[in-house]
Formats: structure tokens, C-alpha cells, sequence
């Protein structure tokens, strides 16, 4: 799993824990409040039971240590990094940052593959250092429209000046069904 992924699972459970206390508590103060026992939280034998506790007792130390954990969770969670939604770009001076978003990039490339002359079709996949493209078309010479489709997709990649090189695979198929 990834750690955006983990992250989340983490967050949603500890949120949902959180909610379904946060709910008894509102349940036994309605009902204690309208002269009712409580229902969930026996308020009496939590009362009697740390009354005759001390600090050091195994309870109260593994109750602190789960606080101090969904504690340090929590934080981990909040200042931990997700997902790098920005790709760090070469601008050529050293105190200019230039970014684009993954987004971003894999439409530029789109648009690239989309304007080669020949593609009726076309899909562009970015994953990771790798670039895929998918394109159809009507012509019967495919291998010199992967070539063309490939050096425009390299081109424009080294237009962009990414800090990452990326690998380029072009696959093309014909629409009216030719060898």
C-alpha cells in the first residue's frame, strides 16, 4: 500500500472511533441530564474503579500508551507527506522553482501525440518514469507514425525539461482492421 493510502485508512479509522465515542458520550449526557442511568459509560464503576488505581498500574499505563499512539498517529498523519502532485521542472536558474502537476503533464502529451498527422485516436499513460502511448489510425504504414509519434512525445518531454528522464513506448493500430 501506498503511504497516501495508509494514511487515509489510518485517518478514517481513528476518526470513526473517535465519532462513535463522541456519540456515546452525547447519548449518556442526554440521558443522565433526563434523570436516566447512562447507557454506555457506567459512570459509578469507572469512578470507583480509579479511585482505587494508581499511576503505575498496568490499565492506566496501557490506556496512556494507546492515547500517546493515536496521539503520535494523528501527527504522523498531519505533517507526513502525501503524494507528490507536483513534478519539479529545470528552469536553468537556481533561485526560480518551476513545477507542473501530473495532470498537467500527462495532458501536454496528450495533445502532442493528438497532432501528429495520422492519429484518428489516442491515449497517453504516464506511470512513474514510464510513458505510454496508444494510438489509432487509418493510415497502413504504422512503424513510421510510432516513430513520429515517439520523437514528438521525446521532444516535447524535453520541452518540458523535466528533472526525471522518461521512457517512451508508442503502440499503434490500424482502424480499418489492415495488416
Amino acid at each position: 500500500m501506498t503511504t497516501g493510502i495508509v494514511r487515509r485508512v489510518v485517518c478514517a479509522v481513528i476518526a470513526l472511533a473517535l465519532a462513535v465515542a463522541a456519540a456515546g458520550l452525547a447519548i449518556d449526557v442526554v440521558a443522565v441530564g433526563t434523570g436516566h442511568p447512562p447507557v454506555f459509560w457506567p459512570q459509578r464503576a469507572i469512578t470507583g474503579d480509579l479511585e482505587d488505581s494508581r499511576w503505575g498500574d498496568p490499565a492506566i499505563m496501557a490506556v496512556a500508551a494507546a492515547a500517546a499512539l493515536v496521539g503520535l498517529l494523528l501527527l504522523w498523519a498531519a505533517l507526513s507527506r502525501g503524494r507528490h502532485h507536483l513534478i519539479q521542472l529545470r528552469s536553468g536558474d537556481e533561485q526560480i522553482d518551476v513545477s507542473t502537476t501530473r495532470r498537467s503533464r500527462r495532458r501536454i502529451l496528450a495533445d502532442t501525440a493528438g497532432q501528429v498527422e495520422g492519429v484518428d485516436a489516442h491515449r497517453v499513460r504516464v506511470r512513474g518514469r514510464r510513458v505510454k502511448c496508444r494510438a489509432t489510425t487509418p493510415m497502413r504504414d504504422r512503424e513510421a507514425l510510432r516513430e513520429r509519434i515517439g520523437s514528438a512525445l521525446e521532444e516535447q518531454l524535453t520541452d518540458l525539461r523535466t528533472e526525471r528522464a522518461y521512457r517512451t513506448t508508442v503502440k499503434v493500430r490500424n482502424t480499418k482492421g489492415l495488416p
